[in-house]
C-alpha cells in the first residue's frame, strides 16, 4: 500500500500556472459512509463496515454531491435522510436531512443541486459553519433493515487568491 498524506492546510491549485495570476481553486474531497443499520430511528453514519469511526465533516465544508449504494430492505420503496449534527454536541449545525431528504435506500441514488431528493445543505450549496458528524435517519417509508453505503462529495470555499 502506497504511504499516506494527511494535513491541516486547504488544498488547492492554481492548474500549473507559472505566472500565477490564475485562480487558485478548491480541489474537491470525498468522504465514504456506511449505515450499518437502516431501519435505526438515528444513527450516526460509519466510515465503512470495519471502521466504526464516525464521518465528520470540516468547517468549512460545502456538500456538492452525495451518492449513495443502496441496500435497505422492507417497507414500501424505503427512504432515507442523511444530515448532519454538531460534533461537540451542540446546536450551531443540526440538519438531520440537509444532505439527502427522503432519498430511496433501496437503490443507487444521486443527490446533488438538481435532484428532487436533495437536502437543504446541498441545494443551497451552504458552508458547514463547524465540524459536523453525519447521521442516518428514516425516512417516510422507513426501512426494515439491510445497509447503506456511499461518498460524499464537498469542497472548501476559498478565495482563489495566490498564496506567496
Amino acid at each position: 500500500m502506497a504511504n499516506k498524506t494527511t494535513f491541516t492546510g486547504f488544498v488547492r491549485s492554481n492548474g500549473g500556472d507559472q505566472d500565477r495570476v490564475t485562480y487558485a481553486g478548491s480541489i474537491p474531497m470525498v468522504a465514504q459512509f456506511y449505515v450499518a443499520n437502516a431501519a435505526a430511528s438515528t444513527t450516526d453514519v460509519q466510515i465503512s463496515s470495519t471502521n466504526t469511526n464516525p464521518v465528520i465533516l470540516p468547517e468549512g465544508a460545502i456538500v456538492d454531491m452525495v451518492l449513495t449504494v443502496g441496500a435497505a430492505t422492507g417497507g414500501s420503496s424505503p427512504t432515507i435522510d442523511l444530515g448532519v449534527v454538531d460534533y461537540d454536541g451542540g446546536t450551531n449545525v443540526v440538519d438531520t436531512d440537509g444532505l439527502g431528504d427522503n432519498f430511496r435506500s433501496d437503490i443507487n441514488a444521486r443527490q446533488d443541486v438538481g435532484s428532487g431528493q436533495a437536502g437543504t445543505l446541498v441545494a443551497n450549496q451552504t458552508a458547514l459553519t463547524e465540524r459536523a458528524k453525519v447521521t442516518a435517519t428514516v425516512g417516510t417509508s422507513a426501512p426494515t433493515g439491510g445497509t447503506l453505503s456511499g461518498v460524499i462529495y464537498y469542497h472548501i470555499q476559498d478565495d482563489g487568491t495566490i498564496s506567496n
